[in-house]
């Protein structure tokens, strides 16, 4: 029963400490200094750049030349064949030393 009234303690003094609580009050003229803020008209260099960069002509020569950017990428990588034929080479060998991998299943000495 102790435990319960511990609880039952706990549960009153948390609702019980709602009662003491006070209206936040603002502080003098906030209301007239956010108005103010608001009808400031100053421009920052981001907002500047956003409007630029989001102007139509702006936005489709910058799509165009990322477009252009991956076709000659296309075009002009091509895989070498000696690359191809060495990667081949180098596979053959690994696999020769893949039969050798010990696992712990493997006991070298049964008896204790």
């Amino acid at each position: 029963m102790n435990k319960e009234d511990t609880i039952n303690k706990l549960i009153e003094d948390a609702l019980n400490s709602v009662d003491t609580i006070k209206r936040a009050a603002a502080k003098p003229f906030l209301l007239t200094r956010i108005h103010a803020r608001l009808a400031e008209k100053t421009t920052s260099i981001w907002e500047k750049t956003g409007w630029f960069i989001g102007r139509p002509a702006v936005a489709f020569i910058g799509l165009c030349l990322i477009l252009l950017i991956n076709v000659l990428v296309v075009v002009f990588n091509k895989p070498s064949t000696a690359a191809v034929s060495t990667e081949q080479v180098a596979q053959n060998q690994a696999d020769e030393f893949s039969f050798t991998v010990a696992t712990i299943y493997d006991f070298e000495n049964p008896q204790p």
